[in-house]
């Protein structure tokens, strides 16, 4: 019998915004654009921004993490009423990083201390560079990632590790 895998800690993934999404309704010429997260069996989702190729969302989806080797699924989707609802782009999220930062002592850290740097290379996602760092007394990282399986799109997402007391990382 498969044991329940152990929660070392919560991430908060703030959908910020998306850029230039995919337009997924020829005949409007638009999209109704919302986000899923999915992480091991939990899937969570935005609202849906009507008529937007340029969403704002600013909503705070949680995950439950137990393997920080495992990335995030984000996919964007166009609503339908009528037929299944499009996709429009996919991308991962790795957390090894927001979860290598949650490890260190940063109690003495100033506000705004960047702990680490990653940089747009290879197929990781990423857009521009993103930054890990120390904000309010908590571990950030800030994201622009570029959607794949698509002509265009940027998603701006921003992480925030959530120690669970008593889960020495």
């Amino acid at each position: 019998m498969a044991s329940k895998e152990e929660v070392i800690g919560k991430l908060n993934v703030r959908v910020l915004r998306g850029n230039n999404l995919a337009i997924a309704d020829p005949l409007t010429h638009t999209s109704d654009p919302y986000v899923v997260l999915q992480y091991g069996g939990q899937k969570v989702k935005t609202s849906v921004q009507k008529k937007n190729p340029n969403p704002v969302w600013n909503e705070v989806l949680q995950l439950s993490v137990t393997d920080p080797t495992k990335p995030v699924h984000l996919e964007v989707f166009d609503e339908d009423k009528f037929t299944a609802d499009d996709t429009m782009g996919v991308a991962l999220i790795n957390i090894t990083d927001i979860y290598d930062a949650a490890k260190l002592d940063l109690k003495h850290a100033t506000d705004g201390t960047r702990i680490k740097t990653i940089y747009p290379v290879g197929v990781n996602y990423l857009g521009a560079e993103s930054n890990v760092h120390w904000k309010d007394g908590k571990v950030v990282q800030d994201l622009i990632l570029k959607l794949q399986k698509v002509d265009s799109g940027l998603i701006v997402v921003q992480l925030e590790w959530v120690h669970l007391p008593g889960v020495k990382l």
